[in-house]
């Protein structure tokens, strides 16, 4: 989905998410001055912020708490991994050094961090959008004859 249908909904999904990892990241490096102690902590406040703020708004919207769980790591899993693990403490490190401040390296390695996220969690998000409707298929009704 590449419509901006599709751009709507993931900037719906996606960006009041986004705002909680910020806040999440920058509350968790305020007290810090070391960047690679930075890098960590923003990584780790970041995910918790982003993550509570999709499980909270799943749960919300009517999903059983174990459902959305396994939807979550559907969508966000592999993206998760490459980027927790690599990718976000790598940039928010490199960008604390090269601008010689955390809050803002904080920022602009996650924004860089971001773009490698992203192109791979839209897929498992389409991914789960396919199963979804799917599955619907699968339930309904057959059509009157």
């Amino acid at each position: 989905m590449t419509s901006a249908m599709g751009v709507r909904a993931w900037l719906s999904r996606y960006a009041p998410a986004e705002a909680a990892g910020i806040t999440g990241a920058l509350l968790a490096t305020a007290p810090l001055d070391e960047p690679g102690a930075a890098a960590v902590a923003g990584t780790v406040g970041e995910t918790i912020g982003f993550y509570a703020m999709i499980f909270a708004r799943d749960v919300r919207a009517g999903g059983r708490p174990a459902a959305v769980v396994r939807d979550m790591v559907l969508e966000f899993g592999p993206a998760e991994l490459l980027d927790t693990l690599l990718v976000r403490p790598g940039a928010m490190y490199l960008a604390s050094r090269a601008l010689g401040t955390t809050a803002t390296g904080v920022v602009v390695g996650k924004l860089a961090a971001d773009v490698v996220f992203y192109a791979v969690a839209i897929i498992g998000y389409e991914l789960r959008r396919v199963r979804v409707a799917a599955s619907k298929d699968l339930t309904a009704s057959p059509p009157p004859d």
